[in-house]
């Protein structure tokens, strides 16, 4: 099983031309407590300590504190039925806004590759943990290193523990809490094309069953290694995941096969193997065509 893992966008929208959503995110309760948790510290200790938690401006505080006014948990599939609460969400991968997803263009993929994203595709949150691409999402703001105690956890990678993990390998008991290092069905490759503040949220939660393959994507060389750029590298996830989709990638061994604007490096890969299966982890270098 080849299951795709991406990090949000500061930015969000409800999109109103999108497709309609299909689903709520995995873990409904959890995203309620901790939109309660936010609106805890504003009734306790004032809006700077959200500005502060948020890392935001003056002009960004307000629109996303009325984002939180706003925001109604789901809590169940049956709540897209209300208006009123449907028109407050979009599908997440419609409602991110950044150059990841500018470069995903999931607004001109087919149906069929639509479909191969919301099988195969997770996108990480830190308040909603994983959503698919056709899961109701609401404007918020809350990154995953983001300082958030919550429910007796230092943070929310406490927080969080391995249900991240869970949900991206199947192995999930809806709202049970996790259990960790017991996160993955055997024979899942988790593809990473998250940020490292995202990625470490499933990562370390991987069993030695689960395969992992972090993609990363260079523009140049310093010293015989690769050369990231933020802004190049978000370019490239969403055109790998776009690619991805379009050519219905299973075998993990096709990533190699990725030219969109870069190409595979065997020398800089790391324990890079064509025939490896389950297990272990591979670092997959594209360099700047």
């Amino acid at each position: 099983m080849l299951q795709v893992i991406i990090s949000p966008a500061k930015q969000m929208r409800v999109c109103a031309s999108a497709f309609a959503a299909q689903g709520i995110p995995p873990y409904p309760q959890r995203t309620a407590t901790l939109h309660q948790h936010l609106l805890q510290i504003e009734h306790q200790d004032g809006k700077d300590a959200l500005q502060a938690l948020w890392s935001v401006s003056d002009r960004l505080l307000q629109q996303n504190l009325d984002r939180l006014h706003a925001f109604e948990p789901l809590m169940d599939a049956g709540d897209l039925n209300n208006p009123e609460l449907a028109r407050l969400v979009s599908p997440a991968a419609f409602s991110y806004v950044g150059i990841q997803y500018q470069s995903m263009a999931p607004e001109v993929l087919d149906q069929e590759s639509l479909a191969w994203l919301q099988s195969h595709l997770w996108i990480l949150s830190g308040l909603y943990g994983c959503v698919r691409p056709f899961d109701a999402v609401q404007p918020y703001r809350l990154e995953m290193g983001a300082k958030l105690a919550a429910d007796g956890a230092k943070n929310l990678y406490a927080f969080w523990g391995d249900a991240l993990a869970r949900a991206v390998c199947g192995y999930m008991d809806d709202e049970t809490p996790p259990q960790t290092g017991a996160a993955a069905h055997a024979g899942t490759c988790v593809v990473n094309l998250a940020s490292v503040e995202y990625a470490k949220a499933v990562l370390p939660h991987l069993d030695q069953s689960s395969r992992c393959i972090t993609c990363i994507f260079g523009e140049d060389l310093r010293a015989g290694k690769p050369v990231q750029r933020s802004t190049a590298s978000k370019t490239a996830r969403g055109s790998m995941v776009r690619w991805m989709a379009e050519n219905r990638i299973e075998d993990p061994a096709d990533l190699t096969r990725f030219n969109v604007g870069y190409a595979f490096s065997p020398q800089l890969s790391s324990n890079y193997s064509p025939t490896a299966n389950a297990g272990g982890s591979q670092t997959l270098v594209f360099m700047k065509s």
